[in-house]
């Protein structure tokens, strides 16, 4: 276990909070949950619910637009504010800045808020139940997330914490969530699901000990994984909140503005599809290149391209994540020739007899394409940059802004937490 002075420090804060403000808004909701409910046994479920939804809809949204800052996309638009996040050139004032950083905080105060009301609703019991384990599972992911897109973040108005602490603070709610998962099969909660959330767990904290170059650790989290796990982000045509964000930016040709980052066009990799010819798109006399669902999109399938729907949902975490994080830790090594060559193969592409960084390079070239837009490539090229000394940022000119690249590998804290917090 690590710093759980910190973790127990934010809850309590987070419960002074809720009790604090008493008063100052003193206004007729008669749709508003009273301040007495918020402990309310009968609200635990929706409680829960409310940290998975924030987490599903900041993660694809998210992803997106990482995806623009890395080199998975390029994208073609008349709303100026786009452009910075393409060209790597994006500052605190920019909208979506600003957007993914208040939705990447909103999940993880769910999830935070989720723990402290549950410790109070529940008490001691409250360390076996499956909502507590979702509110350490789904949290741990939003700090781990929100360390890899942010140079550095405050939590609760603080002092901003670097990248690295954000990632411990991840592995703390993980390694919290693994005991409470011991706890709650104990009790009786619903196994499967307590396997899923456990699994989930331990890729969570090989995720971030990977980015902290804790190799063994890494290594050690990603085996226990078991062979078969997945987790899937849920989207729905029922409300646009629910809509896979990739659907709306690659269909219609006058409504067209995403298209696949130069890395990821023509390589004749089932994984990485895209149109045939370059298309028109919203922007007149821009012709472009554009994706259609890849590997971890639950519609993909080896035979056929298929574009994007609003109820297309996402694979984040999975077992092929883990071997890819155990292959990252140990190097160049016989298992992770035997795991290039099993996605080469996979792919329908010839194997190779590669050693040393060659190897080395071809593994992260495989991830990239499995994971392609699953919102893990700009925490991926900030870790090779960071460990390895490896910049595969995109340089040079931009293709369809004829302008040259920033130097932004990792978003600022917006101006509107920076007006906001006096710790700043």
């Amino acid at each position: 276990m690590k710093k759980h002075y910190l973790m127990n420090g934010i809850l309590a804060l987070l419960l002074f909070g809720a009790v604090a403000c008493d008063g100052i808004l003193d206004v007729s909701n008669p749709g508003a949950i009273e301040e007495g409910e918020l402990t309310d046994p009968a609200l635990e479920q929706t409680m829960i619910n409310g940290v998975i939804g924030e987490f599903q809809y900041t993660h694809s949204y998210a992803s997106q637009w990482t995806g623009t800052v890395a080199d998975e996309l390029l994208l073609d638009h008349t709303f100026a504010q786009t452009i910075p996040m393409v060209l790597r050139t994006a500052d605190e004032n920019n909208v979506y800045v600003s957007n993914i950083y208040s939705f990447w905080q909103r999940s993880r105060a769910s999830a935070d808020d989720a723990v402290a009301r549950l410790q109070v609703t529940f008490g001691d019991d409250a360390r076996s139940r499956l909502t507590m384990l979702e509110a350490l599972a789904y949290g741990g992911y939003s700090y781990v997330l929100m360390g890899e897109t942010f140079c550095e973040a405050p939590i609760n108005v603080s002092a901003p914490y670097s990248s690295a602490e954000l990632f411990e603070m991840g592995i703390e709610r993980f390694e919290q969530a693994l005991e409470v998962a011991d706890n709650a099969l104990a009790a009786g909660e619903p196994g499967a699901r307590v396997e899923q959330l456990r699994n989930m767990a331990y890729l969570g904290a090989a995720r971030a000990s990977l980015n902290l170059g804790e190799m063994a650790d890494a290594e050690s989290y990603a085996s226990q994984v078991d062979e078969d796990f997945e987790m899937w982000i849920r989207h729905s045509e029922n409300s646009a909140r629910q809509y896979n964000p990739f659907r709306d930016p690659t269909t219609g040709e006058n409504n067209r503005y995403l298209s696949p980052g130069l890395p990821f066009q023509n390589l004749d990799d089932i994984r990485v599809p895209h149109t045939a010819e370059r298309l028109t798109s919203l922007v007149e006399g821009t012709m472009m290149y554009i994706p259609y669902q890849p590997f971890s999109f639950s519609d993909w399938t080896p035979e056929d391209s298929l574009e994007f729907q609003r109820s297309t949902d996402v694979r984040f975490a999975s077992a092929l994540e883990a071997r890819y994080i155990i292959a990252e830790a140990q190097g160049a090594t016989g298992n992770t020739l035997n795991l290039v060559n099993e996605r080469r193969l996979f792919a329908g592409h010839d194997e190779v007899n590669l050693a040393g960084d060659d190897l080395m390079a071809e593994l992260r070239e495989q991830r990239a394409r499995d994971f392609y837009l699953t919102g893990k490539r700009l925490g991926d090229l900030r870790r090779y940059m960071n460990l390895y000394g490896i910049d595969l940022f995109p340089s040079g000119t931009d293709p369809f802004q004829d302008l040259p690249y920033g130097n932004v590998t990792c978003l600022p804290i917006p101006q509107s937490e920076r007006n906001s917090n006096p710790n700043l």
